[in-house]
């Protein structure tokens, strides 16, 4: 018999073998060879109600493997969405930061909308109009999506700010407003029995 037992129901998506497996005292943190436990499987295959019985259970949050990455982090990469949901809301609930990497953002617009900024001044010359520039999570203004990269304007300002905010409605996405985006428009997997 196997020493990961509670690995391989959460890998299976087995909610009952959890339930038992639980109930007897299993060690909520064995793991493979990848250093993966239970919860970091269920949060990979985006098994919710398993993640929310691991976590009831005392499933430790923190873990990471070999890859160092959380459960959170496990299902946000694999845009399981209402996992990962659950599971920063229990980071949170126990106080653990989330880890951001600080993952960069960029939007593209056409040039003519920023050019309605009163302030505007940019630092290239001969852009027309229909330009396509790229404004950043920092609020500099680029020609490529490489922040500071041919750049065309870098003049932060609380004024500049709120134009991008109210003019250009440019808001820096959730790591899990992406996710679900990403996961919505992923085709669905017939092989994926339903929690």
């Amino acid at each position: 018999m196997s020493e990961l037992k509670l690995v391989e129901a959460a890998k299976a998506g087995d909610v009952e073998r959890i339930e038992t497996l639980i109930a007897s005292g299993a060690d909520m943190e064995q793991s493979d060879d990848y250093g993966w436990t239970a919860l970091n499987w269920a949060a990979g295959k985006g098994y919710t109600l398993i993640v929310q019985k691991l976590l009831d259970a005392g499933a430790d949050i923190a873990h990471v493997g070999l890859d160092k990455r959380t459960a959170y982090r496990i299902a946000l990469a694999a845009a399981r969405v209402d996992s990962a949901t659950l599971l920063q809301q229990a980071q949170q609930d126990k106080g653990i930061g989330l880890d951001d990497e600080g993952q960069s953002y960029c939007k593209a617009y056409p040039l003519e909308a920023l050019r309605k900024f009163p302030a505007w001044q940019e630092y290239q010359a001969g852009l027309d109009e229909g330009t396509v520039v790229y404004l950043h999570q920092d609020f500099s203004v680029t020609l490529s999506m490489w922040r500071h990269e041919n750049l065309v304007f870098d003049r932060r300002t609380p004024e500049w700010e709120a134009f991008c905010k109210q003019e250009l409605a440019f808001s820096v996405p959730t790591e899990l407003a992406l996710a679900a985006v990403f996961a919505a428009n992923r085709p669905a997997d017939p092989h994926r029995a339903a929690l």
